[in-house]
């Protein structure tokens, strides 16, 4: 399988945006097919990253009045198919689901699922693509399409949903989607919607596909419109020009994001955490909003993106504070052992760990030690200021504008103010967050903010929305930056 979008930067077609699928808030896009026809050929393309992972999460489905249905969607077990029944007495006629296992949360996965029972192959009449590549191994019995049989969830009346499961009113998806398109009548292969890089033979990138044919009840979401109406300015807009728009539900102008499969964002990453241990940690809002909750102990998340040289900038807003947060940076060599810990286990607690943590009380833990008296972030709306500086071994945090110690970020080698001079240069460091309280929440901004922003401010490329100034020469987390700077 080609590598998944990740870290790496390649150029070329350019995707601008995503829909951010918060399952706490029930979210999904759905659209009543006025007319429609049975069709023998179909293609679903969409490129996604996921935040939850070991539950059962709908990407497409459909869903019609007599029982007959289509889904998409992953498993409990973090495996992924489809499958589709023409009624409710039938079991199913046609589908599969893989052997693989899709855990990575950190990066962007392509889907490409097509049918034509035309094809005189019958492993030729449904097939499924991941990052390019067709998968041909899948868990369990195939059932692929007899000759000449139709597929009919584009039909009149029928329900066509995404990130949800209508009849049992669940099954939401949580993360990430981008260009998801679908088409009615014709079966596309991977290479309509993607390409292998040239210069990166391994890595499978995005392609234009406004030239594609949609058919009458296909349709094309970019997610360019932040609107909440059932119009080409909402959210669910169609762009393939058939304005099959969709109605929105749970989904907010905040979740239209600019972390894409083209550009990807840090967040934070539930596979590099202690939640497994008791389960306290809950990350929502796309991996981007940390809420500790009855927490006796100090557990940390770290992101999902990690430098060793460049300078980088990002924010974190207090929803509510009821206990304790600490807002820092950790040195990854180090982090596993500080996750398998029972008490301390936030970056900077111990000596030889040269990381750091700014705690909502003010106090700064660094190498074993701590000082007290910095600026505190103990009201909702307080927004935390972190600027990272891996090229002279520095950090700086700083509260709602102003910098701790008259700290300025860009006096480079001198250090002015640092919070912390002991980051280890050429190392690798993420951003953390940790925890030990009862209902404490805190919202991370690496560009792509799952919060309202007054002001409005990118770093020098164009990236990102803060609250504040970028400093200069200070960038956003994501993967064009790294690219070109990390």
């Amino acid at each position: 399988m080609a590598t998944i979008y990740g870290a790496n930067s390649v150029s070329g077609y350019d995707v601008a945006n995503s829909l951010r699928f918060d399952d706490g808030s029930t979210p999904y896009l759905t659209r009543t097919i006025s007319s429609g026809a049975d069709m023998t050929a179909f293609t679903f393309s969409f490129w996604l990253k996921r935040s939850t992972l070991g539950a059962t999460q709908r990407i497409i489905s459909s869903d019609h009045t007599d029982s007959k249905d289509m889904y998409i969607r992953f498993e409990s077990d973090d495996t992924f198919g489809m499958y589709h029944r023409r009624t409710a007495s039938e079991n199913v006629i046609s589908g599969f689901g893989t052997a693989a296992k899709f855990k990575d949360t950190s990066a962007w996965y392509h889907f490409v699922i097509n049918m034509d029972s035309n094809e005189s192959t019958e492993a030729d009449r449904l097939k499924m693509y991941v990052n390019g590549t067709r998968v041909t191994t899948f868990a369990g019995t195939v059932h692929y399409p007899t000759s000449g049989e139709y597929a009919n969830f584009f039909n009149s009346s029928e329900k066509t949903d995404i990130g949800y499961y209508r009849t049992n009113n669940g099954e939401n998806f949580d993360g990430y989607l981008a260009e998801v398109v679908a088409i009615q009548g014709t079966a596309y292969q991977a290479s309509s919607f993607g390409e292998f890089d040239s210069d990166s033979p391994n890595i499978w990138k995005p392609k234009d596909v406004s030239g594609l044919t949609f058919g009458t009840n296909g349709f094309y979401m970019e997610f360019q419109q932040s609107g909440t109406s059932q119009n080409s300015s909402g959210m669910g807009a169609d762009t393939s020009g058939n304005d099959n728009h969709f109605a929105t539900s749970g989904l907010a102008s905040t979740d239209q994001t600019t972390d894409t499969c083209t550009n990807n964002y840090a967040t934070l990453n539930p596979n590099q955490s202690n939640n497994a241990k008791d389960s306290v940690n809950s990350l929502a809002e796309g991996n981007l909003r940390f809420n500790d909750t009855n927490n006796a102990d100090w557990r940390t998340v770290i992101g999902t993106l990690g430098v060793n040289s460049g300078k980088w900038y990002w924010e974190a807003e207090v929803v509510g504070m009821n206990g304790s947060i600490l807002v820092g940076v950790g040195r990854q060599n180090y982090l596993p052992t500080t996750l398998n810990k029972t008490s301390s286990a936030y970056p900077g607690a111990d000596s030889g760990d040269f990381s750091a943590s700014y705690r909502e009380n003010g106090i700064f833990y660094t190498n074993g030690s701590s000082s007290s008296g910095k600026s505190t972030f103990t009201s909702a709306g307080d927004i935390v200021m972190v600027a990272l500086d891996m090229d002279n071994g520095a950090v700086y945090f700083g509260v709602n504008g102003t910098w701790n110690d008259s700290g300025d970020p860009t006096s480079g080698a001198s250090k002015t103010g640092a919070s912390y001079t002991g980051i280890q240069t050429g190392e690798f460091y993420s951003p953390s967050v940790s925890g030990s309280a009862t209902n404490s929440t805190i919202d991370f901004n690496f560009g792509n903010p799952p919060f309202t922003i007054s002001s409005g401010n990118s770093d020098a490329n164009g990236y990102g929305n803060f609250e504040y100034a970028v400093p200069s020469g200070y960038y956003a987390l994501n993967s064009k930056n790294l690219a070109e700077f990390g």
